[in-house]
């Protein structure tokens, strides 16, 4: 059960500005081979003459093997924290009272703080204050409605309860040495909740969030007590707008629950919905030492592009199902919009005008009929790599055939229909996934101006930006 512990009064909470434009870090495979040191400009073959089987005149390098993947967190095998013994505190004595300064409509510095609150506190407690009675008294002065300011809650697994605080900082007591000390103290630009061990561990875990940006970008750090001090087990900075939240869940049914972060890619300087810029989900996995990156998910795309993008990093998860479907979307889908460093370009202008008291009206930009063709014939050559790494010859065949009969004589589509030509090729010559994603890279490589409408520079903030290997990641 998840207890938020942090009381963030009207009035007291101001989130600093970081006063810069952030992007999100992207989950980018290793690169096999080194991108070009420049960014090539594409320009189609205007001709639609018959492709013949290329020929790549550069020596194939040989492809690292991928490392495998990190197994599944088994959870039998978690070691669980033996309790301390257990803490003496003060003896809780009659008639005790504490005089506590009136709600505040700032944040105390530290000298205010200890002063008037934590020395105070500290006092009580240590003469035989009862620390219930101090909750509610304090709940009665400084809440208002629905409001929680601490709780009881052992957080260092001695078997005795901690006193947790909320205000006017985020304040941990604990008996320590027969008598109570702090054992973690934050201020209020940052929100704390105490969850029920997450980590199976047997002990209690300390999740601090704040957002210290303009831009809500996100700063999270999970805490445990381990013998002495509390130690942070996981620490996430993410830039951008992470509003939204985040949430621990069970997802796979192993009895851990994953780390969810939810937020999107808005800049102050861009206008939310004009720029290709969609709600973004991170999950994160516990590995029996700390959250790591597992996945990266968005809602549903708005542009072809995004839907290329979103299948082949569900093939990097290995979602094949999923990643078929977004290739097949790609493909037939009538509802998926067009992106172009044009329209980019015009978004950019039109939005730059709009304080001016006499805007510039830009032309609006006709519609790339390039882009639909590279991505559908790109979205194919997927479908085949698909195909032939579940071992399904027969499907491969006729995709392939597919994508040869459509896009062979096309003059935007022709250089992927060569890229799979290549991969064909070299495929049926061995049989190997291996060889075949080597003649596709390599023809990425020679072609390099196949990468850019797949994702690059004018394609956003949230965008992948291709390299040679990303077109094969099969070994």
């Amino acid at each position: 059960m998840r207890r938020i512990i942090a009381i963030l009064l009207t009035g007291i909470l101001f989130l600093t500005a970081c006063g810069q434009s952030a992007t999100a870090p992207q989950a980018t495979p290793t690169p096999i081979v080194e991108q070009a040191t420049s960014t090539p400009t594409f320009l189609p073959t205007s001709t639609q003459t018959s492709i013949p089987s290329p020929t790549l005149t550069a020596s194939v390098t040989p492809l690292p093997t991928i490392p495998t993947f990190t197994p599944t967190f088994d959870a039998s095998t978690i070691v669980t924290v033996t309790p301390a013994p257990k803490a003496e505190c003060p003896v809780v004595k009659e008639g005790i009272s504490i005089n506590l300064p009136d709600k505040k409509e700032y944040i105390p510095d530290r000298d205010e703080l200890e002063n008037e609150y934590t020395k105070p506190i500290l006092k009580y407690l240590n003469s035989g204050g009862n620390p219930t009675d101090l909750l509610k008294k304090m709940k009665n002065q400084y809440c208002s409605g629905k409001c929680e300011i601490g709780e009881l809650t052992d957080m260092t697994n001695d078997d005795v309860d901690e006193i947790i605080i909320g205000y006017p900082a985020f304040i941990v007591y604990s008996c320590q040495g027969k008598e109570y000390a702090i054992i973690f103290q934050k201020g209020l630009l940052a929100s704390h909740t105490i969850y029920d061990d997450i980590t199976l561990n047997n002990i209690p875990e300390l999740v601090s969030a704040s957002y210290p940006c303009s831009n809500n970008c996100l700063e999270l750090t999970i805490s445990e007590w381990h013998g002495a001090e509390f130690q942070t087990i996981t620490h996430i900075g993410i830039d951008g707008a992470y509003g939204r939240g985040f949430e621990f869940k069970d997802l796979d049914g192993d009895g851990l629950r994953e780390l969810i972060i939810m937020g999107d890619i808005l800049s102050w300087t861009r206008p939310a919905g004009m720029i290709p810029n969609r709600i973004k989900t991170i999950n994160y996995t516990w590995n029996g030492q700390s959250y790591i990156e597992d996945k990266i998910q968005f809602d549903t795309p708005e542009y072809r592009f995004q839907a290329i993008q979103d299948a082949d990093r569900e093939v990097l998860y290995g979602n094949y199902d999923l990643a078929i479907g977004s290739y097949q979307d790609a493909i037939f889908s009538d509802k998926l919009d067009w992106w172009s460093r044009e329209k980019q370009k015009f978004i950019d202008n039109t939005f730059s005008q709009r304080y001016e008291s006499t805007p510039v009206i830009f032309p609006t930009p006709i519609t790339d009929s390039a882009e639909y063709p590279r991505l559908a014939a790109y979205a194919y050559y997927r479908i085949i790599l698909l195909h032939l790494v579940q071992n399904q010859e027969s499907e491969a065949t006729t995709t392939y055939n597919t994508l040869q009969e459509k896009f062979r004589n096309d003059p935007y589509a022709r250089p992927y229909v060569e890229m799979a030509t290549a991969f064909w090729n070299a495929y049926q010559s061995t049989h190997k996934m291996y060889d075949g994603c080597a003649a596709a890279i390599q023809y990425a490589v020679e072609h390099p101006e196949i990468l850019i409408p797949l994702g690059s520079d004018y394609h956003g903030a949230q965008s992948h930006t291709y390299v040679p290997a990303d077109v094969c990641p099969f070994r």
